[in-house]
């Protein structure tokens, strides 16, 4: 039950009205990813606990920069993003410069460390970024989040795509169909674990995933706030022997300061209130941590609705 607040139909103005639902979108990835399965199970939340009243729509899209987009233009109404991407959106910076700060952003809550994943096919000579030297190589669609983090990645250690023997810009269930048939030695993903489609190329392809460490790694990275460590544990993956250290950023969901403060209220609470059904709809949300939820990665400012949704959860949870 909503610890938070009960929302009646009469109480929104919100995006879009039909037959008495306040309709809204929660901007996504691509089908088949974690940012779907995430916003799946969020948007299936928000609908139970608000049968008749509300209708969160999951939107399957090219990822973040996109979403970032489609926010700004209103053709969507929530979106997930990669907490790089919101901080360079919201203070103007790197390509959206030109654009300027986008100060009507709003922060909603932060879910879970997308990790750059080194997925490589064992027969492939390759135990770390630096042999990925004429190799074929995936590096995400043109328009996802993914593929520009994993180039200012590339770019902070001192490698760049010149070097790759083939380039390949593919969504990430295509580049593991290609890896799994041979025609791809890697892909560098961002994504969060544990995650489906890199379950499957451990499983049934000659596929292996590589650590992202050593001092050339920590001195690019350590100290820049866009990257973490992060550790994939060894019980993520039946075929890991050892815990993987690498680097990663943060999933988030972001608004418009205009965005319905009970709306956006009704999505954290709904969020919050459910925490063990997410786990079990979408396992990548397994480690959601309320504390954190309210401002890991989040550069934007909190939007009230959010707020309010977070002080009252928190304050009606049992004290240690």
């Amino acid at each position: 039950m909503l610890r938070a607040l009960a929302i009646l139909a009469a109480v929104f103005a919100g995006p879009v009205h039909a037959q008495g639902l306040n309709l809204f979108s929660l901007g996504s990835g691509e089908v088949g990813g974690s940012y779907f399965a995430a916003a799946s199970a969020i948007c299936e939340s928000v609908n139970r606990a608000h049968r008749g009243v509300l209708r969160c729509s999951p939107e399957a899209t090219p990822g973040s920069r996109y979403n970032i987009e489609a926010l700004r233009t209103g053709q969507l109404d929530f979106a997930m993003v990669q907490s790089d991407w919101q901080a360079a959106v919201f203070l103007g910076k790197g390509q959206y410069a030109a654009q300027g700060p986008m100060t009507d952003l709003r922060s909603v809550m932060s879910l879970y460390p997308e990790a750059l994943t080194v997925l490589a096919r064992r027969d492939a000579g390759i135990t770390s970024l630096t042999d990925l030297t004429g190799k074929r190589v995936d590096v995400g669609p043109p328009a996802s989040g993914r593929r520009a983090t994993v180039l200012r990645i590339l770019e902070k250690l001192g490698e760049n795509t010149d070097s790759f023997g083939r380039v390949f810009e593919l969504p990430t269930g295509g580049a593991i169909s290609e890896l799994c048939a041979g025609r791809l030695d890697a892909t560098l993903l961002i994504v969060g674990h544990p995650n489906s489609a890199v379950a499957k190329a451990l499983a049934d392809c000659d596929a292996e995933l590589l650590p992202m460490a050593g001092p050339a790694v920590e001195a690019a990275l350590d100290g820049n706030t866009e990257y973490v460590p992060f550790t994939i544990p060894m019980a993520t993956y039946p075929q890991l022997s050892a815990d993987l250290p690498t680097w990663s950023v943060i999933a988030t969901v972001v608004t418009r300061a205009d965005m319905d403060a009970d709306l956006v209220r009704a999505l954290v609470a709904s969020t919050l209130d459910t925490l063990r059904p997410l786990a079990m709809r979408a396992p990548v949300l397994g480690a959601l941590d309320p504390v954190l939820m309210r401002s890991q990665g989040l550069s934007a400012p909190l939007h009230p609705g959010a707020a309010a949704a977070f002080s009252a959860f928190l304050a009606a949870a049992p004290k240690p």
